[in-house]
């Protein structure tokens, strides 16, 4: 599951939001506008999503939230809710009730029996339903009585329409006066737990019942405990939401499947196997229905190594197996970097979807003020070697939300944005305009070829652009023709490394002005005559291409002339079939090449950008660099934000960005022990109502820390001839241990943990080895206390996370870390293995004294071959055997830039 993180938007909607769900709607805070929906409609009023299927696959959607019940037809709205996480199964074993009509299950005695007898035949099936399976806080308290230990006692038994489960909803001991529920998709029956005053309670849930081959039942409740699936819900095919007439999602007439494939209590985590068994449900299910499915998944995580993914891999052959079921899917929120789009919408036949900042968002309407622009969010994910995304929505929006969830109705992020897409896919396909049911690719065409371009927007931030359901529609009336094209980029060596994109790093080595292209057609239609036309002077190619077989190798070439200044350029050769040029581009040819700015010095620049801009500006930083120390000062009455993102296109693993308000300065520092030789990108960006004029300066520190240090030496040395005084101070912050971590399939692995008593809390340092993480869809890291309680739990981004869990005053301390991996396959084999580095860390830093002098600092001359630093270890706390002191050392030059390393100084055996 993606989620963003531009607060200051967010609060400043929510403040808004105190108005009634009514005022938000007539305010526009469900953006139909930006992708003309609301006339669409008003023309079209038939092809409102009517007999389309959305199949939404996430944390569950919610079956009790007003404006999720029925369709613009009245028909039922959710047809299925399905739970593919494992999270809310119900562990169940036979029971027999006595002559009074008791059983016992577990530890509790509950009464009441006779109801269930009385409808059904033996044997009897029992379990619990237990809270804290679910997580913590109100994510788990399915009765809303404030805690999130509550167990309620669950029976199956088989009647005569099949098999039910009568829940004891009150804890009252008791079964009388439940009601039976059957499974979702028969009856569409919900259940809520009884809230102390009696009423219902903040959940509402389905129920799966099932037969295993022994004839034994299987129960799951599916709800939504996260609260985003529901959200993505209401932005797709929400009607009357919050029971406001006439309050609707993009395609209110659709019916929705809510299928279930993440653990929240696991960190909101994809399990093994979950979004292709839940693809699977969806096509099988319109199959048996006989009606068109729109596949909706605002998830994903970061790629290790772009095109490697296999999930991208299954969602591209999931495409061309089924060629009539678009797969819409959430682009990510690591933007503003290159390089940084998730999978799986990094899948080269998805519609992947970046996100729009509704003008309404950015600044509420004011009489006789002009209404802001909708512009392209700076947290919305690029491409790079994958090119994407496709298409741009609305990326936040007033939603529904389970009931516990009150208050957070409006969202943001890329997840936003796709169901927006899926909705306006929906309405494509409810009423198309040809007569005839669209391929998947017809609806992707129509889409892209039609929207809007964003100024100064390229293909890697924003696709072809806005999408217009108006011109989709016109498009797919007018019946082009088009096929479905797989597109490679080959390396230097001719290998192809299964990215479609030419991503040059670190500008173009000397002659090297060609890239080579192959593109084959996979529609099993021999492939059109084309037409190359390149939007780039620096770029060229053949006006025609006449393909062989549906397949052709595609020359273009570069003109390094023009490629010289330090930049980012991004050209594309558009292929266009010569039958049908009307129809728009069938392909592009997008050519990446970054020229850094050399880091031979401290570099500043000056400038000035729209509201929502953003610059970039790459830097090749040397591997021996002491850090790298970034600050952005803002000029004027507005505030921005500077970003950092690391050769290969993720975010600093310490610190993703800074927000600087009017006037002030922001400054991200990168640790001599984390830098990665070679182009960092760092990127300043405009808010999304004002300009802003800043100043950047970008440095490596003069001095650096040469390797790890032994014990009590610090070695400095600077990276130029000139020598240069440092001030040297060196802090003991903590004791490391390392584990490794492994297990065969999707079988999650632990770590013991035995914290120190002076622990204040703990760093983990989380690596997934590099064979596994492109097999992954997910892999969740959860701390848990000694009684199984979480701690913390969140998904890992890429294969190396870094997170801090500070120990509350509550006196819970973490014993145990649970890796949990999920493999995009539904049966993985082999042994998985990650590697986990502890660092307890105390209250506060000790700092460590200097032998010779006795202070704190130490005022030293270093020169290019360096200079020792001795200090000793100050009298520390106990550790046990196995653990290294870790130690941070600062050097700071004339200049206030400080070269920081972080790392072990020898063990204590």
């Amino acid at each position: 599951m993606d989620t963003a993180g531009d607060a200051t938007i967010v609060d400043a909607a929510r403040r808004q939001a105190r108005w009634t769900p009514r005022l938000a709607w007539l305010a526009g805070y469900m953006p139909l506008r930006s992708t003309g929906v609301d006339s669409f409609r008003l023309l079209h009023p038939a092809a409102d999503g009517r007999g389309v299927l959305i199949a939404i696959l996430d944390t569950g959607v919610d079956p009790a939230v007003p404006g999720l019940q029925r369709t613009t037809r009245g028909d039922r709205k959710l047809l299925d809710v399905r739970d593919f996480s494992g999270e809310g199964d119900v562990r169940l074993n036979e029971v027999v009730p006595s002559r009074g009509g008791i059983i016992v299950v577990g530890d509790q005695r509950v009464s009441g029996f006779g109801q269930v007898a009385g409808r059904a035949r033996r044997p009897y099936f029992a379990g619990v339903l237990r809270e804290q399976a679910l997580g913590v806080g109100p994510a788990a308290d399915l009765n809303g009585n404030g805690t999130a230990v509550d167990e309620f006692v669950v029976v199956a038994a088989r009647g005569s329409a099949g098999w039910f489960v009568v829940v004891d909803t009150d804890l009252d001991g008791s079964l009388d006066g439940e009601t039976a529920v059957h499974d979702f998709a028969e009856a569409g029956e919900v259940l809520q737990m009884r809230s102390p005053d009696g009423g219902p309670g903040p959940f509402g849930l389905g129920v799966n019942v099932s037969e295993s081959v022994r004839g034994e039942p299987r129960v799951a409740f599916v709800l939504d405990n996260s609260g985003h699936g529901t959200h993505v819900a209401g932005i797709a095919a929400g009607h009357d939401l919050f029971d406001v007439e006439g309050f609707d999602g993009v395609a209110p007439g659709a019916q929705l499947l809510g299928l279930r494939i993440s653990n929240n209590a696991r960190g909101g985590i994809s399990v093994t196997g979950s979004m292709l068994r839940a693809m699977n449900h969806a096509v099988d299910l319109a199959a048996r229905r006989r009606v068109p499915l729109v596949i909706n998944l605002s998830y994903g995580v970061g790629h290790g190594h772009e095109g490697r993914a296999a999930i991208d891999s299954m969602v591209d052959e999931f495409t061309l197996k089924h060629p009539h079921v678009p797969v819409v899917v959430s682009l990510g929120n690591d933007g503003p970097g290159l390089s940084s789009t998730w999978l799986p919408a990094s899948a080269e036949h998805a519609i992947a979807v970046c996100g729009l900042l509704p003008g309404v968002f950015a600044r509420p309407p004011e009489p006789g003020v002009p209404a802001q622009p909708d512009r392209l969010r700076w947290w919305s994910s690029r491409g790079g070697e994958v090119v994407k995304p496709d298409i741009c929505a609305p990326g936040i929006a007033y939603s529904s939300v389970p009931a516990w969830r009150a208050g957070d109705e409006i969202s943001d992020g890329t997840s936003m944005a796709a169901p927006h897409v899926a909705g306006l896919a929906a309405l494509l396909m409810s009423d198309p305009p040809a007569g005839r049911r669209p391929r998947a690719i017809d609806v992707k065409r129509a889409l892209t070829n039609t929207a809007r371009p964003l100024p100064g927007a390229t293909v890697l931030d924003a696709g072809r652009g806005v999408a217009d359901v108006s011109a989709a529609y016109r498009w797919l009336a007018s019946e082009h023709q088009t096929g479905v094209y797989a597109v490679r980029a080959l390396d230097r060596d001719g290998a192809d490394r299964g990215v479609p994109g030419a991503y040059r790093r670190n500008g173009l080595p000397p002659g090297d002005t060609l890239q080579r292209f192959v593109v084959r057609s996979m529609d099993g239609q021999p492939a059109a005559r084309l037409r190359m036309e390149s939007d780039a002077a620096w770029l060229a190619a053949p006006e025609l291409v006449e393909p062989e077989r549906g397949v052709v190798t595609i020359d273009v070439w570069y003109d390094p002339e023009r490629l010289t200044a330090p930049g980012v350029y991004v050209g594309t050769v558009w292929a266009t079939a010569e039958r049908d040029t009307l129809a728009g581009p069938s392909f592009g040819l997008t050519n990446t090449i970054v020229v850094p700015y050399e880091l031979d010095g401290p570099r500043t620049w000056r400038g000035r950008l729209t509201p929502g801009g953003t610059q970039r500006f790459p830097v090749d930083v040397p591997p021996d660099a002491g850090g790298l120390v970034v600050r952005l000062t803002a000029e004027g009455s507005v505030g921005g934000t500077v970003h950092v993102f690391e050769p290969d296109g993720r975010p600093y693993r310490d610190r993703r960005s800074d927000v600087i308000g009017r006037g002030g300065s922001a400054r991200v520092d990168v640790l001599g022990s984390d830098i990665i030789g070679g182009v960092y990108e760092v990127v300043v960006t405009a808010p999304p109502a004002d300009s802003l004029s800043f100043a950047l300066e970008v440095a490596a520190p003069m001095v650096r820390v040469l390797g790890a240090p032994v014990l009590a030496r610090a070695d400095v040395a600077t990276r130029g001839p000139s020598e240069t005084t440092a001030v040297v101070a060196i802090d003991w912050v903590g004791a490391r241990i390392d584990a490794r971590a492994a297990a065969t399939g999707g079988a999650p692995g632990r770590v013991e943990l035995d914290p120190p008593s002076w622990a204040a809390g703990l760093v983990l340092d989380v690596h997934v080895a590099d064979d596994v993480w492109p097999r992954l869809t997910d892999f969740g890291v959860t701390v848990l206390d000694g009684d199984g309680g979480v701690l913390s739990a969140g998904p890992m981004s890429y294969a190396h996370k870094r997170g801090v869990v500070s120990f509350d005053s509550s006196g819970a301390r973490p014993r145990v870390i649970e890796l949990a991996p999920s493999f995009a396959h539904m049966d993985p084999r082999g042994e998985w293995s990650a590697t986990v580095a502890i660092t307890y860390i105390p209250a506060a830093p000790v700092p460590m004294p200097f032998d010779s002098l006795g202070t704190l600092d130490y005022l030293v001359p270093v020169g290019r071959d360096g200079a020792t630093v001795r200090s000793r270890l100050p009298e520390l706390p106990p550790v046990a055997e196995g653990f290294s002191h870790v130690v941070e050392i600062r050097a700071t030059d004339p200049q206030g830039r400080m070269a920081r390393w972080r790392g072990v100084v020898g063990r204590n055996e």
